[in-house]
């Protein structure tokens, strides 16, 4: 296995374990306006919004690639995004749409910061509710290189 690939899954075990501490204090409360009026829970938010979206970014620019790299499904890494994501499919480690929904919701945490509670809340409980499939999607990758 190559030291990048080796690396990147570290680097993803390392997010993820941060994400579920972060995922395990979420899941326990009620997130509404009050919610934010705490600022531990906002401190809890923002530490697992931005360890979701490292996670995703990490998985979608580097770790796909290497893995499909490893298994010699590809042979060059400059290969378009949708034909990787396209092999990855075949190969059952990840649905292409759920994929893009988590680049859409990903995109929606980094680009807005909606001033409407409601708006809020609802992007962070997309996030709550796909961060379990990031992980599968994650041991799919990890179990077919280890």
């Amino acid at each position: 296995m190559q030291n990048s690939l080796k690396q990147d899954l570290s680097i993803c075990k390392q997010i993820i374990s941060n994400c579920d501490i972060d995922y395990a204090e979420l899941k326990k409360q009620q997130i509404d306006k009050s919610f934010f009026d705490n600022y531990e829970n906002v401190r809890v938010v923002n530490s697992f919004l931005f360890n979701y979206s490292k996670l995703q970014d990490k998985i979608g620019t580097k770790l796909i690639k290497e893995v499909l790299f490893e298994l010699k499904e590809i042979d060059d890494f400059s290969m378009p995004f949708r034909d990787v994501l396209n092999i990855c499919e075949k190969l059952e480690l990840l649905d292409v749409k759920e994929w893009d929904r988590f680049r859409e919701i990903r995109n929606i945490l980094s680009h807005e910061y909606p001033m409407s509670i409601t708006e809020r809340v609802e992007n962070i409980s997309l996030a709550i509710e796909f961060y379990p499939k990031i992980k599968t999607i994650f041991q799919r990758l990890y179990d077919a290189v280890k």
